[in-house]
């Protein structure tokens, strides 16, 4: 978008004072434009033919046409379009049809003036970011998901669509495990800024944390990243979560993003423990990283919730070799074996971590790294290993991505 330019929304809810209410909400933001308000997903469809929002509001519940249809339909005219999914339900499954449908956002209703001003920038700031690519028809289109080449440092995501399977223990070590493989600069971000513990994993002091860059984002430089971050003994640099939740809500989707983009140009691999979440904050990692290692268990709703991020990933236009499937807790005691689970997936396991609850609980209870306290131990091993295959697979992407593409032969041969 050009500097003055407004951000042009409709808005689409089948109750006259919810769309009321959107719109006075809109009214004073001097980079807003309501052009348009429907009442349905069919009047939606011809208001967006015939006003050209950049983004629409869209309720997921109403009659005749739902939101899911009329978004879908919308998209299919103009896939530039940013549709922000709106719902009084915030279950999974609502995420997972709107994400399905095309929808860049989910807002829960009642919706905070905070929240809908946000989403609506963010959405419109993604648009604007696109690289335009060909694509069938001579039409143009943006092409999202897949990091942009570049001589930056990697970032790895340490991901799982569902808590408790062990993602911020598994960040833990793996950014240990790099820093040991290597001897490069190393980040780890605790990117969970609600409920984030990697200051208990790793027995650091909370001095300072994230909420501390996001207040002074303006004036973000390596000078305040290196005062923030937490030094570990193995001298992996820690941006920690803030000690409540409270003050993690003030950390928004664009503070992790510009904060992973310096740190992408300060060290050589940033590893970002990720919440498990489809908002817009664990997308701001996913979207920036060069590798989402999705972390999964052998238990069926573990399974069913990475089948639909799978389905998410797709949508978001991420490359299958984006996605790494990692198997946490292996073992062959839960009646499912991970060639079924494969199956299942239509993917396979980059790689299997195995299960070691008693030591894993007690590297965690004295604040000290498996690949530390117990390196020998096969646990350890396969952090270690998933560590190697990351550095050596993104180190050989690096060098094939900034190496010059050889001419082809016709091209020293003479005009006729």
């Amino acid at each position: 978008m050009s500097e003055g330019e407004k951000i042009r929304v409709m808005i689409v809810d089948d109750i006259v004072d919810t769309r009321d209410q959107l719109e006075k909400l809109l009214f004073f933001e001097k980079d807003i434009e309501v052009v348009a308000k429907a009442s349905n997903g069919r009047e939606a469809i011809a208001f967006a033919r015939q006003y050209r929002p950049q983004v629409i509001l869209m309720d997921i519940n109403m009659p005749d046409m739902d939101g899911i249809a009329a978004t879908e339909a919308i998209l299919t005219q103009d896939p530039g379009i940013q549709v922000i999914i709106m719902s009084v339900q915030g279950e999974t499954d609502y995420i997972r049809r709107a994400m399905l449908a095309g929808a860049r956002e989910f807002l829960i209703k009642p919706i905070s003036a905070d929240d809908l001003y946000r989403s609506i920038r963010h959405v419109a700031r993604l648009a604007a970011m696109r690289p335009v690519v060909p694509v069938a028809g001579g039409a143009v289109a943006g092409a999202v998901g897949a990091a942009q080449p570049s001589a930056d440092g990697q970032i790895f995501a340490v991901f799982s669509p569902k808590g408790g399977v062990g993602v911020s223990s598994i960040a833990a070590n793996l950014a240990v495990a790099i820093r040991q493989q290597t001897n490069k600069k190393v980040a780890l971000v605790d990117g969970n800024v609600i409920f984030g513990d990697l200051s208990v994993l790793l027995n650091l002091r909370a001095d300072k944390t994230i909420i501390d860059v996001a207040s002074r984002i303006e004036n973000l430089d390596r000078d305040l990243l290196n005062d923030v971050m937490a030094t570990h003994p193995t001298q992996v640099k820690v941006l920690l979560a803030p000690p409540d939740p409270q003050r993690g809500e003030l950390v928004t989707a664009d503070h992790i993003r510009a904060i992973l983009e310096m740190l992408r140009q300060e060290y050589d691999y940033v590893v970002v423990d990720t919440p498990a979440s489809f908002q817009d904050r664990s997308l701001a990692a996913l979207d920036l990283a060069q590798r989402v290692i999705t972390l999964m268990t052998l238990e069926m709703h573990c399974i069913r919730n990475v089948k639909l991020f799978l389905e998410v990933a797709d949508l978001l236009g991420y490359p299958n070799d984006k996605v790494m499937l990692v198997l946490n807790k292996a073992t062959n005691r839960t009646g499912i074996r991970a060639e079924e689970v494969e199956k299942h997936l239509q993917r396979k396991l980059a790689l299997q971590i195995g299960d070691a609850p008693h030591e894993m609980t007690l590297a965690i209870n004295q604040g000290t790294p498996i690949v530390m306290a117990k390196p020998n131990h096969q646990v350890a091993k396969d952090i270690m290993n998933l560590a190697r295959e990351l550095v050596v697979k993104t180190d050989k992407e690096a060098v094939a991505a900034s190496s010059p593409k050889p001419k082809l032969f016709g091209q020293w041969l003479p005009r006729r």
